[in-house]
């Protein structure tokens, strides 16, 4: 078994994949039989700097979701792509629940892959969803769970998510918006749509916190972000680093160690509405996994 270590520093870097080469075959076949994806909360991840001079204080959460569009493994020197699956929407997304180190799920969606050249996996990739604990103005210590967008369904099919809207999600269901117009007392949810930070529903319109539009304090707390990433729905195209090896089945193990991250204002080391500050925006943002891929 080989393991690689990779950092993750981007989002363009989403999703890296290693495939694997057939002895047997020439130098460009590859043959992979399945691709896992699965989900780490322990490790030595520390995450990325939010800004310069500011210290943000850790939490690992205790489930993590990723729900993709699609999954496409590229060909190249005449071989032809392999669509492994593709959703028409948001609602149909296929959504990967982890809540340990242990379980992982086969990205194949029932196909075979053909023995050929893969130069690359594609995905669309519509959220991040994390659980990480809320400290309440009166109700104590609650567990939430986050969802953070990456792509537009507003634009693609009359939805209302925008790329870096936070919600939250109960028993499966979306509640409302989070860190929007309105500072809740316990930090609960607001609704409708107009509560977000990003104003209209449209991507363009950011509301303005002590003189700081919201889009400079989003998840990734990244205005670059904001501004280049694929739109509306964000895509990630990363190419393969050939390993040998005898192996055909490849697991993209995602470490969210410390992946939750904040400026803690009142001290508690726990997120709440204490920390929620419109004349100087509050720091925060989720961090994206380092991967380490195993070959089987």
């Amino acid at each position: 078994m080989k393991k690689i270590a990779i950092p993750f520093f981007t989002l363009l870097g989403l999703l890296v994949l290693f495939s694997c080469k057939k002895e047997t075959t020439g130098p460009d076949e590859i043959l992979i039989k399945d691709v896992g994806l699965k989900v780490s909360f322990q490790g030595n991840k520390s995450g990325d700097i939010f800004k310069a001079g500011i210290a943000l204080t850790k939490e690992t959460p205790t489930s993590y979701n990723i729900g993709l569009k699609s999954a496409t493994l590229v060909g190249k020197n005449g071989t032809a792509n392999v669509e492994l699956f593709n959703k028409s929407n948001l609602s149909s997304s296929l959504v990967f629940d982890f809540t340990n180190n242990t379980t992982a799920y086969s990205l194949l969606n029932g196909k075979t892959i053909p023995n050929g050249s893969y130069s690359a996996i594609e995905f669309e990739v519509y959220y991040l969803q994390m659980n990480i604990a809320i400290a309440t103005t009166t109700r104590g210590i609650e567990r939430r769970n986050f969802r953070i967008y990456l792509s537009d369904d507003a634009e693609t099919e009359g939805g209302l998510h925008q790329p870096c809207d936070m919600t939250q999600i109960n028993n499966s269901q979306e509640v409302g918006w989070l860190m929007g117009k309105t500072a809740m007392p316990n930090m609960d949810p607001a609704s409708p749509r107009s509560a977000a930070y990003s104003s209209d529903g449209n991507g363009v319109n950011w509301y303005v916190f002590g003189g700081k539009s919201a889009k400079d304090y989003g998840p990734f707390g990244n205005l670059e972000f904001v501004k280049n990433a694929p739109h509306p729905i964000f895509k990630t195209k990363t190419n393969f680093t050939l390993v040998e090896g005898s192996g055909s089945k490849i697991v993209i193990d995602f470490n969210v160690n410390n992946s939750w991250q904040f400026e803690d204002k009142n001290g508690d080391g726990i997120f709440g509405p204490q920390d929620s500050d419109s004349v100087s925006p509050t720091a925060w943002h989720m961090v994206l996994p380092v991967i380490s891929v195993t070959q089987n």
